[in-house]
Parts: structure tokens; sequence; C-alpha cells
């Protein structure tokens, strides 16, 4: 089958792109053909997307950088195994994301889960004024719409709050890389932000389910500890306070309160994370260390009481 208008359509641009994309998923999705050590001849390739020859050159050559395949002179292209794949390539990401969400997704927080937390504390260390500001405007802005009653609505209204919320976390967890003035934490900002952004546009709780399950159902969760939860029909209050305390920690210098709130947002949407004593430990000093005197009057208590409650879990134990 040859490219097709919708695979076009799907690609956004002509028929190189297309072309770029059709045989990348066919390669990440292991289909028959396309698997470790199988040679894409090219009069197959060109067969199969009714290309020229020279374009059918060139989207082999990009693939080729993409690790996906290796070119070689009277051979053509040998499709290599994942591990020696470029796993960073946004288009990989994306495919992997489309055709086995779940492992992408697992490698891509365990990324966040390593990089993150040290951003966070070299932030506070070495963000500049403008940042600090940032961090902490887009924290606000960030809890203003996620308390939004529209939120979880099915029609465009909650659509369109759900994309602020989506652009203003992207911008966040954006920021805090870029605040950590390492340039190669800053050069994951499109892996990190990919991952963050597939939770509430793929995960989230709200949408219908297939087979009669009703939007937000809990049996939508994993119940295995450790495991992923979906993105809730509304964004738990949790989440939202640990931002916030994250943005101040930065804000006030305190490095070592920032890798906990860091550590405490990645741990929010894990079952069972959050009772990690060491976690609790850290806790509770990042609430101590922190100055409630530096957020708005309003928000100190709520943000106390909301933090303290987890480290009931701690004394509870």
């Amino acid at each position: 089958m040859t490219l097709s208008e919708e695979d076009f359509e799907e690609s956004g641009v002509g028929p190189r792109r297309a072309g770029i994309v059709k045989i990348g998923k066919h390669i990440v999705s292991g289909d028959r053909g396309f698997r470790p050590g199988d040679v894409l001849r090219i009069e197959h390739v060109i067969d199969l997307l009714g290309c020229s020859r020279p374009l059918t050159r060139e989207i082999l050559q990009v693939l080729h950088h993409k690790g996906l395949i290796t070119l070689k002179a009277r051979t053509g292209a040998t499709v290599e195994p994942i591990d020696r794949w470029n796993v960073f390539d946004r288009d990989v990401i994306e495919w992997r994301l489309d055709i086995a969400p779940r492992f992408q997704m697992r490698s891509l927080t365990e990324l966040r889960e390593a990089v993150e937390p040290r951003a966070a504390l070299l932030a506070a260390q070495r963000a500049s004024a403008d940042v600090c500001r940032d961090l902490v405007s887009l924290a606000l802005e960030f809890k203003s719409i996620g308390e939004a009653p529209e939120f979880e609505d099915l029609t465009d209204v909650g659509l369109a709050c759900r994309e602020r919320y989506r652009r203003v976390d992207e911008q966040f967890h954006r920021m805090l890389l870029q605040g950590s003035q390492n340039e190669m934490f800053s050069g994951l900002v499109d892996q990190v932000t990919r991952a963050v952004n597939f939770r509430i546009e793929k995960e989230w709780a709200g949408a219908p389910r297939p087979y009669g399950d009703t939007p937000g159902d809990e049996r939508s969760f994993d119940p295995v500890p450790g495991s992923r939860k979906r993105f809730p029909r509304r964004p738990e209050p949790l989440a939202l306070w640990f931002h916030f305390g994250l943005a101040y920690a930065i804000e006030q210098g305190l490095p070592h309160a920032a890798e906990t709130f860091a550590r405490a947002v990645l741990a929010e949407f894990h079952n069972g994370y959050l009772s990690n004593p060491d976690l609790l430990d850290a806790l509770g000093r990042a609430l101590h260390e922190l100055d409630l005197g530096g957020m708005r009057e309003a928000d100190r208590e709520p943000f106390h009481r909301a933090v303290a409650g987890v480290l009931l879990r701690r004394d509870e134990r």
C-alpha cells in the first residue's frame, strides 16, 4: 500500500515527511519485515511508499540518522535493535508513545526522576531573579487553572481550560530545567515536556473510556505499587501545592527544599511513592525551611495544611 492522503494528512506535510513517519512507525511497531536484522531493499521501500528513488533515499537517510536503520552499499537498509536507536529523538519518542505508550512513558518518567530534582536544586542556587519570578507566577497561574470548575467539562470550554493548564505546566517544567543553568539539562526540555504533556493529553481520567467505563472511573487507575496513576478529572490539590512549594523554594534559594518538592511532584502521581519514609522526612525538613511569609497570605495556611497532611502518614507509621 503506497502513501495515501491520510498519510499526508497525519504527517501534516508532504511525501518526504509522510514517508519518514510511515517507515519509522513500521520499525517502532516491529511489524513483519521491519524487525531488527530485517533488510529493507530500496525497491521494496519505493513500492511501499510510491516515491521516486531519490526521495526514498532521502527518507532512508533520515531514518539512518535516527538510528532506526543502517545503510550499506549494495545491501540496502538494515533495521537496528532499539539499543541502537536515538531514543532522545523527538520523532522516535512520539512514535513510541503512539505505539507502546506504557513503556515509553515509563522511560520518560524515570528520566524526569533522575533529572528534575537535581535541576531544581541547581535552580535554587543559580536561577536568575527573572526565572524565580516567572516560576512563582506560573505556579500561581497553574493553581488557578487547576482549581477552575470548568476543568473537567467535556465541552469546548473544558478543553480550552485543560489546554491552558497543559501550556502552563509545560512552561513551568521547561523553565525549571533552564533555570538550572546546566546546558545538558536544558537539552532535555523536549523529552521532559513531552512526558508532562502526555499525562493530560492521553491519560486524563475524564475522557470517555472504552467498554462502558465511565469518565474518571477508579478502575482506570492501576493499583500496583509504584505504577503511574491516570491524570485525574481535576488536578489533585496536593500536586498543585507541590508545584507551589517547588517554585517558592527556588525563589527563596533553598536547594534541598527545592529538590524535595521536585521529588514530591513526581511521587504524587505514582501509587505508594508518597509513603516513602525518606521523602516524608525530607518534606518535613523542607516545610520547616520554607518561609511561608514569602507567599500570598491567602495561600500560607492551605499550603501548610496540605503538606502537613502528607506528613501525618509518616507519624502514623
